[in-house]
C-alpha cells in the first residue's frame, strides 16, 4: 500500500502527535516567550518551563511549526515520532504551503479538527485536500 491509498491513520495517534507538539510549544513559549504576569512564587521549575509562556506565543509557535514542517516535510515532530504523514488528495508528492495553511489554521481553531467523517478524516483535513497516514509497515 502507498502512502496515498493508506487509510487515515487512527485518531488517538494524531491526538498524541498533537500533543507531543503542542508540549513542545509551550516549553519554547516559557523560554523565549515569558507571560510576566505569571506567578514566580509558589510554583515548581516544572510547572514554570510548562506553563509561563505566553499563551498566544504558544499558539503562534505551534502555528509557525506546524505550517512549515508540514508544507516542507509533510509532517511534525509529533507526527514523525509516531510514523505520520500528512500527503495531498491529489496524490502531489509534498503538502505545500497553501494547503498547509488552510489545514493549520483550520485546526488553530479547533472545531474543525475535531469533527470527524466515517473514514477518520478530520473537517480540516477535508477542506485542505489532505489526510494523514501511518507511515511504513506499521500503517
Amino acid at each position: 500500500m502507498t502512502e496515498q491509498t493508506t487509510p487515515s491513520a487512527l485518531v488517538p495517534r494524531r491526538l498524541v502527535g498533537i500533543g507531543i507538539d503542542w508540549i513542545l510549544c509551550l516549553l519554547i513559549s516559557s523560554a523565549f516567550f515569558p507571560d510576566p504576569s505569571y506567578p514566580v512564587d509558589g510554583v515548581t521549575v516544572i510547572e514554570r518551563a510548562f506553563l509561563a509562556g505566553s499563551t498566544f506565543a504558544t499558539l503562534a509557535v505551534w502555528a509557525v511549526q506546524h505550517l512549515v514542517l508540514v508544507a516542507t516535510l509533510g509532517s511534525t515532530i509529533g507526527h514523525r515520532v509516531l510514523g505520520l504523514r500528512v500527503v495531498r488528495e491529489d496524490g502531489a508528492r509534498a503538502v505545500g504551503f497553501g494547503k498547509a495553511a488552510i489545514r493549520t489554521a483550520l485546526l488553530a481553531l479547533v472545531i474543525p479538527a475535531v469533527v470527524w467523517g466515517p473514514d477518520g478524516r478530520g473537517l480540516h483535513d477535508r477542506l485542505a485536500g489532505t489526510r494523514i497516514v501511518a507511515i511504513g509497515a506499521a500503517a
